[in-house]
């Protein structure tokens, strides 16, 4: 893409320029970078709060907080501010379950109808590791009423609940992703290990790793340095909706950036868990048919321009969370804000790593030679009517339109908007998966430069439009 090639170059020399001062330790160049973007962008996405920790070589080489825990009460956010952290809760239960395994507790091959009694026969063939992978097939309840946080429902309630909703597909076939999956491993783990949930998480790993601020979300707890959670509504600031679903062990942890970076000191040794069980949390799932998926147990494998990358994001009313591993470059990047802006810690977490490393700039990104013309020229036309607030809803699944047509996404499209028109459009990767194909393109404006996402199914309907990165 000759139109990023300067500007790619011009990072790569100011790259080589501070190298000496990388590898010397003195990361503070660095640390003051972070800073000035992370706060820029606060203030561009009206960001209450946030806090990052970045971990390089096994050291804490950054910590801090930004803008305020409680915007009510003037509080400041710190590394010690507690948030939520949603669905990076995921990769906590999945090691939960592998120290199960270890104890010879758990088979992940086992059907879990031998750890849970009750369950109904449509779930004959859904094993501990289809439920870890997301490949159950059990239907999502984020979707469904009946599992909100006031019923607090036990166990038996819960199966009974799901259970009259069909599979969405045949067990081990595809992909889907799943919170039911998450809650009913919580629920393995208190039938296995005769505890609830959040004693053996806390007796197993938060108090051995010294995670003191870490533990359950549940509103009846008076936990100190809580952050209070915020959405937007109508270009304002408001309070998160307390109607919580009840998540659980799919995704209900509060914790600090810096437990967090405690979290991934364990990961980097075998002080938790064994290096085969690691392995296996980091290793793509394989369908039925052999091919392969990027999620590990609780942990999404992927690369981003020749970086391997081991992540997770989390979102819950009111907060968003990334903690991002790029693990040939021992580099790990924790952010947690509280705002509940889907993608909104991830977004930072990548920005973030940017600076650190500067080559997975999209200015890196190359051109995908023999991309599909028709679908380049749908994209081009789809993405400026998202910005004109003018889709067609014909072109879309009805879930689709209908989360690219709320409040929140046409204010997203408006901020898009605002940084000139789309000068440049290029397709720059694809991948075929089950019944559906999906395209990234990175898209240049004179202010922005942004990876998009679009999933195209076999009817030729689009599934999803996704805004990946941005910088």
């Amino acid at each position: 893409m000759k139109y990023l090639d300067f500007r790619y170059k011009f990072v790569c020399l100011c790259a080589a320029a501070l190298f000496s001062v990388f590898f010397s330790g003195n990361f503070s160049v660095y640390a003051d970078t972070v800073d000035v973007y992370v706060k820029a962008q606060m203030q561009e996405r009206h960001i209450p709060g946030a806090a990052v920790a970045v971990v390089k070589n096994g050291k804490i080489i950054k910590t801090a907080g930004y803008g305020l825990a409680s915007v009510e009460f003037g509080v400041p956010a710190t590394p010690e501010t507690v948030f939520e952290i949603g669905s990076v809760s995921k990769q906590i239960t999945a090691a939960a379950i592998m120290l199960l395994v270890e104890d010879g507790k758990i088979n992940l091959d086992e059907k879990i109808s031998k750890y849970l009694p009750n369950t109904p026969d449509a779930w004959k063939n859904v094993s501990v590791r289809n439920l870890l992978t997301h490949t159950s097939g059990i239907k999502s309840y984020s979707s469904l009423d009946g599992f909100e946080l006031n019923r607090r429902l036990k166990r038996e309630d819960f199966i009974k609940a799901l259970a009259p909703h069909p599979l969405d597909f045949e067990t081990g076939t595809n992909y889907t992703y799943s919170n039911s999956g998450y809650s009913l491993l919580g629920y393995i783990i208190e039938s296995v290990s005769g505890k609830s949930y959040w004693d053996f998480t806390r007796e197993r790993i938060f108090k051995p790793l010294g995670m003191t601020k870490t533990g359950d979300r549940d509103p009846k707890y008076i936990i100190k340095n809580r952050a209070t959670g915020y959405e937007r509504q109508n270009g304002q600031l408001v309070g998160r909706d307390y109607d919580l679903t009840d998540v659980f062990s799919a995704g209900a942890i509060v914790s600090t950036v810096e437990d967090l970076a405690k979290w991934d000191t364990a990961l980097r040794s075998d002080a938790l868990l064994k290096k085969e069980s690691k392995t296996q949390m980091w290793t793509p799932v394989l369908f039925s048919d052999g091919k392969p998926y990027p999620y590990g147990f609780g942990f999404r494998i992927s690369e981003i321009r020749g970086h391997r990358l081991i992540a997770h994001s989390g979102q819950t009313a009111g907060f968003g969370a990334s903690v991002s591993r790029f693990i040939d470059d021992d580099l790990t990047v924790i952010v947690l804000t509280n705002l509940g802006e889907i993608g909104m810690g991830t977004l930072l977490a990548n920005g973030i790593a940017r600076i650190y490393l500067p080559d997975i700039s999209l200015r890196a990104m190359k051109e995908q030679k023999d991309a599909d013309a028709k679908l380049t020229g749908l994209f081009r036309n789809v993405l400026s009517a998202y910005l004109e607030n003018k889709l067609d809803a014909d072109l879309f699944t009805e879930r689709t339109f209908r989360n690219l047509t709320t409040e929140r996404a046409e204010q997203n499209a408006k901020r898009i908007a605002s940084f000139g028109a789309t000068k440049n459009l290029v397709p720059v990767g694809s991948e075929i998966g089950v019944n559906a194909k999906t395209f990234r393109y990175v898209t240049e404006t004179p202010k922005r430069i942004f990876l998009w996402r679009l999933t195209v199914n076999d009817e030729g309907k689009i599934t999803e439009m996704t805004l990946e990165e941005e910088e």
